[in-house]
């Protein structure tokens, strides 16, 4: 039974190294391939780690058809995918992957205060400045996505 409580905290021990901006542990001593380094996340300190505050709209929001799969597409899955090589990851915490529906909706709060745009903060720490970053209104409409449960 121990080990049920600890299992519930690698969802916060994930977040906490997302929070650190991809850094985990690359393992690899003094290699500089600007994974985890502050050039990767050059804005992720706490004022974007706070939660968008966006609600889903009345009526419904985005949906994985026409706005949330392409979002992934373009600007997560090339790290945060299960296939994706440790390199090409670029720091991205192994099992923070965005591959299903569930693991979004799993990791939905950890997007939502690294990406997501909202009434309480606009976060940009994510994605990393080597991939496209989305417009501030993609931001609003993922955090519109995510808080109508990613559907």
């Amino acid at each position: 039974m121990a080990t049920r409580p600890l299992f519930r905290l690698l969802p916060l021990w994930v977040l906490a190294g997302l929070s650190l901006g991809h850094g985990g542990s690359g393992g690899g001593g003094g290699d500089s391939g600007g994974c985890g380094s502050d050039d990767h996340h050059p804005q992720a300190d706490s004022e974007h780690m706070r939660a968008s505050g966006a609600v889903c709209p009345p009526g419904g929001g985005p949906t994985a058809q026409d706005f949330g799969r392409a979002f992934l597409e373009t600007h997560c899955l090339s790290c945060h995918s299960a296939s994706a090589t440790e390199a090409a990851r670029e720091g991205a915490p192994a099992g923070v992957d965005f591959d299903t529906p569930e693991a979004v909706r799993q990791w939905a709060e950890a997007i939502d205060a690294h990406s997501a745009a909202g009434p309480a903060a606009r976060n940009t720490s994510m994605p990393p400045a080597s991939r496209p970053a989305p417009s501030m209104d993609e931001r609003v409409r993922l955090g519109q996505w995510l808080s109508c449960g990613a559907p």
